[in-house]
């Protein structure tokens, strides 16, 4: 398991150069998976959706301790976010204009600290979008914290947000 951890680590630490990134100081935690950021070169603020997670909508169940949580660590701090350059762009968007990434503050990847932490859902349907390594240790991580019933997962049966929205839509 060691050995599988470190050579996760490895990969992830050499994958990371074939994204585009850049720095900047997060403004605003909209809630467990989207921030507000401001660019350090340019200025501008950018709404950015954590890659690979879903977190709990706030609304729902754990949303709140979702949103507190992110808070915790990354409000007004200085921050990299790394997405993949697509369609021109120097990063990757969504159909909503936000900059798709991972979330780096201190050397660690927050979007897999929310996943560890029971904070979210490993968002396998845009796993495509994410490194081979980031695919496997999201979903390492998400088991282990299932298994031992961290966060969200101390809850009975918690609804994933994509079905919590889905189900909140028809009303």
């Amino acid at each position: 398991m060691i050995v599988k951890i470190s050579l996760i680590i490895s990969l992830f630490l050499l994958s990371t150069y074939t994204f585009a990134d850049f720095n900047a100081k997060v403004v605003k935690i909209v809630d467990g998976d989207t921030i507000h950021a401001k660019d350090y070169m340019s200025n501008k603020i950018y709404k950015v959706r954590l890659l690979g997670i879903d977190a709990p909508e706030k609304d729902q169940s754990y949303g709140k301790r979702s949103t507190n949580f992110l808070k915790g660590i990354i409000d007004k701090k200085y921050i990299s976010i790394i997405s993949k350059p697509k369609n021109n762009n120097p990063f990757s968007l969504d159909r909503y204009k936000r900059v798709i990434g991972k979330i780096v503050y201190e050397n660690k990847d927050i979007n897999y600290l929310m996943l560890q932490n029971g904070m979210a859902w490993h968002y396998k349907k845009y796993k495509n979008s994410q490194s081979k390594v980031d695919q496997e240790s999201y979903s390492i991580v998400e088991s282990i914290a299932r298994k031992n019933s961290v966060g969200l997962w101390s809850a009975s049966k918690p609804i994933p947000p994509w079905k919590w929205r889905k189900a909140y839509r028809k009303r």
